[in-house]
């Protein structure tokens, strides 16, 4: 199990709460302003946003971490990506704007959601990136629908199974507090000297125009099945992707913060030894949320990567 992720319980209120009290400030290109859509994909309905639909490069999915939803990336960080591409963002099954069936929820579930997402949407073999556990997602969808992938970035990830490595259990302490608040959360997800881009980052989110509840909407079931799909179904004996990785074809950027306690930075070059074309971005003084600590300049990194020849 991966006790860090737990922090999801208590999050989603707490950036709701602080979302929805902010002004409502953002330019017209922030991700709030496209319309929701939904596509029936495995019995379920997702719910989806498409920034920059006619643009001419190769199309980008975001996978959200557990417990987030869509409205939680930093907009700037996916208004950059979306400059000279179209980018789609996802909530997960159960979870934001999407509903279906959670009972029995596994990563493999979630990465089968992601390339009916994609085959519904006629993306055709999309880059996609992955952030904590949507990294568990994108690799399970790189290794099964290989056709379905071009460019992969995991970003604050690992590869499950009993190899990965986890939090320390002050950190688990911190996370699973009943009475954790916005100031105990943050140095958990940013160093102690960023904890202005963490305030930055849920600023952010709160202005973005059009925000709703429904936004942030994180039911209970889904949590419960989220926290069994990123404990004993991804770090069992025999989980995860560990054994796999070396059949991985898709060339892979592995990003991560040097001070992250919540997925510490070890797992970074565990999957850098297993996966063979991959290349690893080591962002110093930078934690679980490295995403969004100067988020333009991160989508500027993932963009170079991209568009590599």
């Amino acid at each position: 199990m991966l006790p860090g992720l737990m922090l999801r319980t208590v999050l989603p209120s707490l950036i709701a709460a602080l979302a929805l009290a902010a002004p409502s400030a953002a330019g017209a290109q922030a991700p709030t302003s496209v319309p929701v859509q939904t596509v029936a994909v495995n019995g379920a309905t997702l719910g989806y946003r498409v920034l920059n639909p006619d643009a001419k490069g190769r199309p980008l999915v975001l996978i959200c971490g557990y417990g987030f939803t869509m409205s939680e990336w930093d907009p700037s960080f996916v208004e950059r990506l979306a400059q000279g591409r179209t980018v789609v963002l996802f909530d997960n099954r159960g979870i934001g704007t999407s509903s279906g069936p959670v009972k029995g929820l596994t990563i493999q579930t979630m990465a089968d959601d992601t390339a009916g997402l994609i085959r519904a949407l006629k993306l055709g073999r999309p880059d996609v990136l992955g952030w904590s556990m949507g990294g568990y997602v994108a690799q399970e969808l790189a290794l099964d629908s290989p056709r379905l992938v071009r460019r992969l970035i995991l970003a604050s990830t690992d590869p499950g199974s009993p190899r990965a490595k986890e939090p320390s259990s002050n950190v688990v302490a911190t996370l699973t507090n009943p009475d954790l608040t916005p100031s105990d959360l943050l140095p958990v997800l940013f160093p102690s000297d960023q904890q202005a881009a963490g305030q930055a980052w849920l600023a952010a989110v709160g202005a973005q125009p059009n925000l709703t509840a429904a936004d942030f909407n994180t039911p209970g079931d889904t949590m419960n099945e989220q926290e069994l799909a990123n404990a004993q179904r991804w770090y069992g004996r025999g989980q995860g992707t560990y054994a796999r990785l070396p059949k991985l074809r898709a060339r892979t950027l592995i990003g991560y913060g040097t001070q992250d306690v919540i997925v510490p930075p070890g797992n970074a070059k565990l999957l850098a030894r297993r996966i063979p074309h991959r290349t690893l971005m080591r962002v110093p003084d930078a934690g679980h949320a490295f995403l969004f600590q100067q988020p333009a300049a991160k989508a500027a990194a993932f963009d170079r990567f991209l568009d590599r020849r």
